[in-house]
Parts: structure tokens; C-alpha cells; sequence
């Protein structure tokens, strides 16, 4: 029997690595006999040993030349073992190498690797023994034996390649259509042209694909090729075109065997080529005569093999094997190769796309989604390249704002952006994540002056999300009619850069962001964390403005706030924003990220969900809107029902919003113990009320007080009364004298309803 292990000589010196010495004692021990140490070449030993495999009974499938004790070679790196796996060969130079999957095809001369776990070896070997390698070979060659190798079995498993010296990008469905489609121009018997660029990179050919090379676009595309040649060699925006070639076999030219020599040179070549039926004749006249084409000695080779069946991983049963040639003047003469040129391999790699972006990520989310983003800043450029790597490329970027010196701490762009406008800036980058794909990705710096408010603005939108830290924008947001058919997210952070903060709308608007702004300072009087922080932005609060500017930008350079926060809230947030653009909850949802930075460093989230609130507009100024927090009207009609025949009453807490003509109500405070009522009257008492309204005040931070007052009318009418209206007089003056001055807000509750008014 001829080995490989033959050829090699005796290692020469000591083996040093205290950790080989004892796999080298395991093996002497697995094997019954001193093994023999060889010299591999590059800071490698070799021990060649046999192993025993267990072949089936009935015979090996299709008659594979498997042995039950075949001679194998084992490969160990002087100084990285055990971080680098050992490395397995056949060690029999008839070994049946061009029947099997799952062998890597040789390099340099030696033969070819066992391909003995799925996945990354180095890291499989790292709570393994050398004897679990030796087991894992005896069983690959066993299931090679039994048919059982390969367990995609109506699939054909692709060459395992290596040994690579630079990589090419191109989508696997574009050139099959070369092949399957007639897609691009032949220039001669199955062999097409097609132009890549070569990446700048230093010291590795990487080449990016351009087009394929039709009939339409030949002159053009040389006249193209030209221009960039022209340029100087400094000029940085010179691109490095070169013209690659595709070659291919005949339609019935099926090959299951796997050639493991992949050539290294132009006679390699040539055997390959014969091997797989590929005429490569007219391929090599045409570089001999035509090369001047290329500019570069390096060009990419692409070459199809039709393999029995479909590949695993891929949609066809063709094959490519990707190579690099190095031609010069020189090496050609009178249409012919004429000198035993280099041929390299390179690696395949797919060109990302959204929809291979959303799977690699994991999301399921509607990739045709239409989303409108407001804000390009910190925390809103984390979040849309969150959603752009997911495959979210269909996006209006909008921010009048350009990218400042500063802004570079929180901010995903980098330095060579200053000066630009965020939204461009961004938008360009998502475009270079998928070069060779069409993406929506548009921008601007803001939408036409009044095109907001009108209905086509957004009528073909999905999302709508505001990441803008604007009080004014947020309102605006919250009041507009326009976005009455898409889904609406805003995303601030609080708490001086301590809590994110992300409201997500119900089903049909309802609840507004507003409403779940509101409704989060209302969790103030059971929750301990919203109380504290609404107190301590009150404190933090200027003296002439006592309202909290909940969800600050950090724009200035004065600002002191980590990226690592910012990453955090926005981390949190591009995920449940996923999570709901694959499945929307009905119901709105306020989803808080909490930073502690104490003593330890811990960060906690809540998602609280939230019903719809209950609409009214005011009886006698419909500009008004009046929003209960689901439950109170179920309170309000609880406590009609127990008055009986007596009016009743009491006073409402919630928030007056004058930029958007809202009245929200967060809770309603019983009528207090010395108001009178009967069947006509009802007076409201003061006993303890004025404490309670100061209570929910201070818990709030300022952000709930008292707002308005309601009673009944057991046996109506559905309107103000005489009486009524006298109250409402004098409330008028009161509330005109508050700072800042309040409306009068009166609601009647009857029999037919609630008819709230507002004066």
C-alpha cells in the first residue's frame, strides 16, 4: 500500500509542548506501540497511525474502496496545539477521494483533510481528547462506507475548499443566470465576461461585483472601464475595475465525482477543466489576444460544475469554483498561454441583502413595511441601523440637523461625516450595508412646509416613529389626523440619560403616545421608581419652568452622557420595536429601560400595557378632546348608580395639553365628605381635598394636578344648568388667575352619558 507518510522525513528535534508530549503518550498508549514522529512542514509534526473501522456486514455502499484498517495521519501545530485542532489526513494515495463529501480539497501537494465536524473544529476540539479524534475519524469512514456521509441524501454536498488567497463577492442567483439564462453575452462556447471591482485592500485581492457583460451594455461599460483608468493613481475615487470570466460544461455534463486537486497553475487548470468537461480552448485565445481588456495581471475565473442534484444551501445543481489568475505580457503568445502561470483560490462570499440580513439577525419582520423616521440623533441613528442590519432597508430618514465634532461620543457615524446632514449621512451608509441591492432608503431634512398635516403624507406608511426628544414635535405628533392609518412609536430617554423611555400606540391610535405619557406618570402613586424620577426632574428643573422636559435631547456638547448608555436604551428599544413590527399588540405599550449606576452597574426593563382611553369631544367647543383613562367612566357611572335619585359629583386630576387641545384624565377624587347634594343640588365640599390634589401633585413631580369637576343630573337634562353655568362664572375667574391660566373643564353625567364641557 502506498502512503503519503512515506514521503515525509523523520522529525528532527524536541517536541516542546508540554500538552502535544501527553496527546503524543495518549496515542502510544490508544495505538499499543511508540509512534512515529514526522516532519509536516510549517511548524507541524505528523503521526501516521491505523485505525480500525467498523464496515457493514452486506458490503460498502456502492462498492467504496473503504478498509477496515486504514492508515491515517494526524497533524498537530508544534506551538498553538491544543488551541488549533489537530488536522486529519488519509494517509493511502488510493484512498477514494473523488467519491466522498466531506473532504477538504488538497493543498500544496498533500492529500486531502478529513472534514470531521460541522462547524468550527478549534472549537469542538476544546473539551475533547485526541483519542475522541481518532473515534470521530473510525466513525466518518464508517458512514462513508455505509452511504450514510453525507445527510442531506437528495442533496449534493459542495467540495470542502481551503488554502484560499483572497475572496469574491458576487450573489450566487446572478451568475447562475449567466449559465441557466443566457443572462449576460458568450463570448465564446460557455464562457462570458463579467466585470467585478477589486476592493482596496492591502495585501488580499477581494473583488466586489459590478454587472454582468450583455449586448446593451458592452461599449459602455468599456468606455466606463476607461474613464476610471484615466484617473490618477492618487485620486481616491479611482475604482480598480477588472474583467472576470465564467466558464462552464455542457447541460448534460453532470460530474458527481469531487476533483479534491483543485488547481494551483495553467496545466492544473487544463487537467481540471478536462476533468469537468469544460472546453476552456476559446477562454484561453481570448486572454492570449484580448487581455489588454484588464489593466491588472490579477483576474477572477469563475467556473461551473453541474453536479446530479441540487447543492446544499444553494437553489441549482451548479457548482462554482472560484479562481484567480496572474497573466502578464509575457506569458502569452500568439493566442496562447504560453508559460505555466500561478492560479489562486478564492473564497465565495454572498452579498448581503435585506432578506438575508432579516434571517441571519433572526426577526421575522415585513421587509415591504413603509417606516417614516423623525430624528437621526444618538439614540435615533442606533436604532435605524438596528433595523437596517435587520433587513429594514424600506425608510424616510428625517432630521434637519448635521453631524457636529461632539456628537461623534453617542453617535453611529464617525468622524469623516462631520459637516453632513445626519439623515443623508446615515441613509448613504445603509445603501453601502447592500451595495448590490436596490433599497428605499430615502431622506431629507424635513418634509415640505404643511405637507405634514396632509392626508397623503403618510398614507402609504406602516411605521411612524419619532426619535427627535421634542416636546413640540411630540405634541404635533400626537395631534395629527394624517397618521390616523399607520403605527406610531416615539423613544426618548429621562432621568439624566438613566431611563429609556419607548411609547407604542394601540391598535387604531388609541392609546395616543399622549395618553401613554400620561398614563405613565399616573403609575407614580404605585410605583416607587416613576415617583422618584418625576421628583427628581422636577428638582432638576428650572424654577421658571417647572415642567419636565421628558426625553431631552443630548445635542449639546455640554451634555454628559455615555454611548454605552445611549446603546443600551436604543438596543432595547430596536428590539421590542421588532417584535412588534412582526406582531403588533393591540394594545398600547410603554416599554422602560432602567440604568442603575450605583455601586454596581445593573440595568432592568418593564413593559406595561395599556388600554385604550375613553374619547369624548367637548359639548359646546369640539376643538377639544377629552380622554379618559380606561376605567374611570366605569368608576364615575359605579358611583351614579350608588347616589341613587341625589346628584353627586367630584373633581378630576389628570393634564390640560393647550398644543393639542387635550384634556386627559388620570383619576377622579370622590366628592368630599361635607358637600351637599340632593335630587337638584349638588355643592362640592373642600374637607381633605386640597391635601389630596397636593399629594398626587408631588408625586407626580408637577406633571398631574387638578383639571376640572363633574356631577350628575340623576333625571337630567344632558346640559348645564342655570346653576351650572353661574359655577362655571366663577370658576372662569379663579382659573384665570393660575399659572399657568387653566380652561374651565365641567362634565355632566346623566342617564343618556357623560357630556363634558370645556370653557
Amino acid at each position: 500500500m502506498e502512503k503519503f507518510s512515506d514521503s515525509l522525513t523523520i522529525f528532527a528535534n524536541d517536541v516542546e509542548n508540554p500538552v502535544l508530549q501527553d496527546s503524543l503518550k495518549s496515542l502510544e498508549r490508544l495505538i499499543g506501540d511508540k509512534v512515529r514522529i514526522l516532519d509536516w512542514g510549517n511548524g507541524c509534526i505528523a503521526i501516521p497511525i491505523e485505525i480500525n473501522v467498523d464496515l457493514p456486514s452486506l458490503g460498502n455502499f456502492e462498492n467504496l474502496d473503504i478498509r477496515e484498517a486504514e492508515p491515517i495521519i494526524i497533524v498537530f501545530d508544534l506551538i498553538n496545539y491544543p488551541v488549533l485542532a489537530p488536522r486529519v489526513y488519509t494517509d493511502r494515495i488510493n484512498f477514494p477521494k473523488n467519491n466522498l463529501a466531506h473532504l477538504y480539497v488538497a493543498v500544496n501537494n498533500r492529500p486531502p483533510a478529513f472534514c470531521y465536524v460541522r462547524g468550527n473544529a478549534d472549537e469542538w476540539y476544546a473539551n475533547k481528547r485526541i483519542e475522541d479524534i481518532v473515534i470521530r475519524i473510525s466513525n466518518w469512514l464508517r458512514d462513508a462506507a455505509t452511504g450514510d456521509l453525507t445527510e442531506n441524501g437528495e442533496q449534493y454536498e459542495p467540495l470542502r475548499l481551503e488554502g484560499y488567497s483572497g475572496s469574491i463577492i458576487y450573489d450566487y442567483d446572478t451568475i447562475l443566470s449567466v449559465i441557466t439564462s443566457k443572462a449576460a453575452f458568450e463570448f465564446g462556447d460557455k464562457f462570458s465576461i463579467v466585470l467585478f471591482e477589486r476592493l482596496n485592500l492591502t495585501g488580499r485581492h477581494t473583488y466586489k461585483f459590478v454587472k454582468l457583460i450583455t449586448h446593451k451594455n458592452t461599449l459602455t461599460t468599456i468606455k466606463e472601464v476607461d474613464e476610471e483608468r484615466k484617473k490618477g493613481t492618487e485620486d481616491v475615487t479611482r475604482k480598480k475595475y477588472h474583467f472576470g470570466y465564467i466558464l462552464w460544461n455542457e447541460e448534460g455534463d453532470l460530474k458527481s465525482e469531487y476533483e479534491v486537486n483543485i488547481p494551483r497553475s495553467w496545466e492544473e487548470f487544463k487537467l481540471f477543466c478536462e476533468f469537468y468537461c469544460i472546453n476552456y480552448e476559446e477562454f484561453e485565445k481570448f486572454i492570449a489576444t484580448c487581455n489588454e481588456l484588464n489593466e491588472y495581471v490579477y483576474f477572477p475565473v469563475i467556473i461551473g460544475i453541474r453536479r446530479p442534484s441540487q447543492l446544499i444551501g444553494y437553489s441549482s445543481n451548479i457548482e462554482f469554483i472560484n479562481l484567480q489568475f496572474k497573466l502578464d505580457s509575457g506569458d502569452v503568445k500568439d493566442g496562447k498561454v504560453v508559460n505555466n502561470i500561478s492560479v489562486d483560490l478564492l473564497s465565495h462570499n454572498q452579498p448581503l441583502t435585506p432578506k438575508l440580513a432579516s434571517h441571519i439577525s433572526g426577526r421575522r419582520i415585513d421587509l415591504d413595511n413603509s417606516n417614516v423616521v423623525f430624528g437621526c440623533g444618538a439614540i435615533g441613528s442606533k436604532i435605524i441601523m438596528h433595523l437596517a442590519r435587520s433587513g429594514q432597508t424600506n425608510l424616510t430618514l428625517i432630521d434637519p440637523d448635521y453631524i457636529s465634532p461632539h456628537n461623534l461620543v453617542r453617535h453611529v457615524l464617525y468622524g469623516d461625516e462631520v459637516g453632513k446632514n445626519k439623515a443623508e449621512a446615515l441613509a448613504e451608509k445603509i445603501r453601502m450595508i447592500y451595495p448590490f441591492e436596490q433599497t428605499n432608503v430615502l431622506n431629507g431634512p424635513s418634509f415640505k412646509k404643511g405637507l405634514i398635516d396632509k392626508k397623503e403624507t403618510f398614507e402609504k406608511c406602516d411605521w411612524v416613529l419619532d426619535f427627535t426628544a421634542s416636546e413640540a414635535f411630540f405634541n404635533k405628533l400626537a395631534a395629527l389626523k394624517s397618521l390616523d392609518g399607520c403605527k406610531v412609536v416615539s423613544a426618548s430617554i429621562s432621568d439624566f440619560g438613566n431611563l429609556g423611555i419607548m411609547y407604542k400606540e394601540g391598535e387604531d391610535r388609541n392609546p395616543r403616545i399622549d395618553d401613554l405619557q400620561v398614563y405613565l406618570y399616573s403609575l407614580s402613586a404605585s410605583d416607587e421608581n416613576i415617583k422618584n424620577w418625576l421628583q427628581n426632574e422636577r428638582l432638576a428643573a428650572s424654577s421658571n419652568n417647572l415642567t419636565i422636559q421628558v426625553g431631552v435631547g443630548c445635542n449639546s456638547e455640554t451634555t454628559i452622557l455615555s454611548d454605552d448608555k445611549i446603546s443600551s436604551h436604543a438596543s432595547y428599544f430596536s428590539g421590542a420595536l421588532k417584535k412588534e413590527m412582526a406582531k403588533f399588540s393591540i394594545k398600547g405599550r410603554i416599554y422602560l429601560n432602567r440604568i442603575l449606576d450605583e455601586e454596581d452597574y445593573r440595568i432592568e426593563t418593564k413593559v406595561i400595557s395599556v388600554n385604550p382611553f375613553d374619547t369624548f369631544k367637548a359639548v359646546n367647543d369640539s376643538k377639544w378632546s377629552i380622554r379618559f383613562k380606561s376605567g374611570i367612566i366605569e368608576q364615575l357611572t359605579k358611583e351614579f348608580s350608588v347616589a341613587g335619585k341625589s346628584e353627586t359629583g367630584g373633581v378630576f386630576v389628570g393634564v390640560f395639553n393647550y398644543k393639542t387641545n387635550t384634556i386627559h384624565i388620570t383619576d377622579s377624587i370622590k366628592a368630599p365628605i361635607d358637600s351637599k347634594s340632593s335630587s337638584t343640588l349638588f355643592i362640592r365640599g373642600q374637607s381633605g381635598l386640597s391635601k389630596k390634589i397636593s399629594e398626587i401633585e408631588s408625586s407626580t413631580g408637577g406633571q398631574i394636578g387638578y383639571i376640572g369637576e363633574w356631577h350628575t343630573h340623576p333625571d337630567g337634562p344632558n346640559f348645564l344648568s342655570q346653576q351650572d353655568m353661574t359655577s362655571v362664572k366663577k370658576h372662569k375667574e379663579e382659573c384665570s388667575k393660575l399659572q399657568p391660566p387653566l380652561p374651565v373643564f365641567l362634565s355632566i353625567i346623566t342617564p343618556d352619558g357623560i357630556f363634558p364641557h370645556v370653557f
